[in-house]
């Protein structure tokens, strides 16, 4: 009678033995799905950052487009102050004239994410020539 019961309660430890186990391995699992989760939230961040830096930069380069166009149609058309341009997210910070070149300053703005170029014009009595653009 004593080996049946020897059997009984060795029946009992393997089984708590093996319950123990199989919830030391579904923690394991579920922290390393988590850390898989953060990992990719963050990477799906970076790539919505650089997206809408990349909006900012051309937002930008529309600013100096709209600049352009201001120095075609008026000569002497400079800017001291902010020139906001909503509906493309951008603005123009200044145009200075130093020596027959027009240098325009610009910022995008989209999602809060600022990108500053800056162009360099020279005017003539007929056309423009953009001589760079940075």
């Amino acid at each position: 009678m004593k080996i049946k019961k020897f059997k009984k309660n060795k029946a009992k430890n393997s089984g708590f033995a093996a319950f123990t186990l199989v919830i030391f391995i579904s923690t394991l699992m579920l922290t390393f799905t988590f850390m898989q989760g953060i990992e990719y939230s963050h990477f799906f961040d970076q790539t919505k950052t650089k997206e809408y830096r990349l909006m900012s930069y051309y937002s930008a380069y529309s600013c100096i487009d709209q600049a352009l166009l201001g120095l075609t149609h008026d000569y002497f058309f400079l800017v001291q102050s902010e020139i906001e341009f909503p509906d493309l997210f951008c603005s123009i910070d200044s145009i200075s004239d130093s020596s027959g070149l027009k240098t325009i300053t610009v910022h995008g703005k989209y999602k809060n994410i600022f990108v500053y170029r800056l162009a360099t014009a020279r005017l003539y009595d007929d056309h423009l020539e953009i001589i760079s653009i940075e």
